[in-house]
């Protein structure tokens, strides 16, 4: 098959390997870190990047005429309601069933449930792709940080800022490193680092790529995925699900 991937940077290490051992071909465009905390602007780009493959106007893929696509694949989770709405005139989507990246690096949502109850939430994630792509919390990131604050702030307002951010971080209890296959030895000590700051609990899990190996190789089952008919758009399902496809008028 010829598949469109979209997918978040955060994920790219894991990916691209995968990628390199596919059978299909695969056009990859990857989307920077960061948006899901900002889901409507996500949700932008995804619909930006999606409507200009429909009109085969799209700068990062090869699809002239006669290099169609199979279908397109999102590298997300649902990411705060990021992908709502999200639709293609001209292909179906197809998106794991996950609430965030989390997932789409443990393998699947009930891993994740299962380690989010054992800590009742209290886990900070850290992976290769996040540790490479946004500054995650650590002894230098709140030293940048504050050096950002008292040239912007002032002195006491920076100490303030600061510290208001760090009690804030310590209420987490543990720091949960995934082990992709990447860099472990590197990335885990400075997760352990970070855990010893902020008086963590440092914890290892070994990261399962079936779920992100199932999507670019099309081994698309309902319980993992969800197939978006072209002229149809995903939505929240509230259940266990998480997602499904649905007709009508999309959201914007």
């Amino acid at each position: 098959m010829r598949l469109k991937l979209i997918a978040c940077k955060v994920i790219c290490r894991e990916i691209s390997g995968l990628i390199a051992k596919s059978e299909n071909y695969i056009d990859v465009t990857f989307i920077r870190q960061g948006y899901h905390n900002e889901p409507a602007k996500l949700n932008e780009i995804i619909k930006r990047e999606i409507d200009r493959i429909d009109k085969r106007i799209d700068t990062h893929s090869c699809n002239a005429q006669g290099m169609d696509f199979d279908a397109i694949l999102l590298g997300f989770g649902l990411c705060s309601n990021g992908l709502v709405g999200i639709s293609s005139e001209r292909y179906q989507i197809v998106v794991p069933r996950a609430h965030d990246c989390v997932t789409l690096l443990l393998g699947s949502a009930k891993e994740y449930r299962r380690i989010f109850d054992e800590c009742s939430g209290g886990v900070y994630w850290y992976s290769p792709g996040w540790i490479e792509n946004c500054p995650m919390p650590c002894e230098k990131t709140s030293q940048m940080k504050y050096e950002m604050y008292k040239e912007k702030y002032g002195v006491d307002n920076a100490q303030f800022l600061i510290h208001s951010e760090e009690l804030n971080l310590r209420n987490y209890k543990r720091a949960a490193y995934i082990d992709t296959g990447f860099k472990r030895d590197e990335y885990a000590q400075f997760t352990k680092e970070a855990a010893d700051y902020f008086g963590w609990e440092y914890k290892e899990y070994r990261g399962d790529l079936s779920l992100l190996s199932d999507l670019i190789n099309g081994n698309w089952d309902n319980d993992r995925f969800l197939i978006v008919p072209k002229g149809t758009h995903i939505a929240q399902s509230y259940d266990e699900k998480i997602i499904r496809a649905e007709k009508g008028a999309t959201i914007n």
